[in-house]
């Protein structure tokens, strides 16, 4: 059965993927001659495919608080490559994600489209290429969705934030609004921790395979009332990081 419903599954998110693939192609192309026509385009259409696809996955999203309006920085903790969909479900916004991405067979060319900016974290040089990427998108009155973890995890604890993106907000004077995730399957299925978070050495295709043959998934998604801004790039990857701990916090007590 579990099987069943996982090929069942898959079927409707390449049935979905399928019209809407050539409109994200035009609003790529439109990006130079009408960007503005490109932006509402792409953003709608991210949104409609991320609800479409959680709802065929079977992924019920909670969302406490209200999302932020563009512009802005948008942090928080990072626990699966499932988060894409959830934060683009409730944000019209871009990722900036690890230059790897980028190279990942379908999953790298469809977050492309949808805008990914990328940062080759290895190369201190790149930080500067993808700041000034990070810079124009936020001038263009666009939402930015940032992980500053640096990676995913089982989410047991909010890693440290690393506070070098937070410099193009300070400098642009764009808020940072964090917010918090967190996930949880039904008793009888296999943990969220496993089936869901994907972290460590855990290979892609398996788990995303697991995921699909789960019933149910729920999602907790937290947007704090707090707007951060300030100079300093350090103290706003700090404040952000004790919003969003505390968050998770309340998150795993209930």
């Amino acid at each position: 059965m579990t099987r069943l419903r996982a090929a069942l599954r898959l079927l409707g998110l390449a049935a979905i993927l399928a019209p809407l693939y050539p409109l994200l192609v035009a609003a790529r192309l439109l990006e130079r001659p009408a960007p503005r026509a490109a932006l509402l385009l792409r953003t709608r259409l991210t949104r409609a495919w991320a609800r479409a696809s959680l709802a065929i996955m079977g992924v019920r999203v909670e969302r406490v608080g209200e999302a932020p309006r563009s512009p802005f920085l948008a942090v928080g903790n990072h626990l699966s490559w499932l988060d894409i969909l959830v934060l683009l479900s409730q944000l019209e916004a871009r990722f900036v994600s690890k230059a790897e991405v980028a190279g990942w067979p379908l999953a790298g060319h469809l977050a492309s489209l949808a805008g990914t900016l990328y940062l080759n974290r290895e190369r201190k040089r790149d930080l500067k290429r993808a700041g000034s990427e990070l810079s124009r998108a936020l001038a263009a009155r666009e939402g930015v969705i940032v992980f500053p973890e640096g990676t995913s995890t089982r989410g047991s604890s909010v890693l440290q934030f690393r506070p070098s993106l937070f410099q193009v907000a300070a400098e642009a004077s764009i808020p940072v609004a964090p917010f918090t995730l967190h996930y949880a399957t039904d008793r009888d299925q296999p943990p969220a921790h496993l089936a869901v978070c994907w972290w460590g050495e855990m290979a892609f295709a398996p788990h995303f395979w697991g995921a699909l043959q789960l019933r149910s998934v729920r999602a907790r998604l937290w947007f704090s009332e707090q707007r951060l801004e300030g100079e300093d790039r350090k103290q706003l990857a700090a404040q952000a990081h004790a919003c969003v701990t505390s968050a998770f916090s309340s998150c795993v007590v209930a």
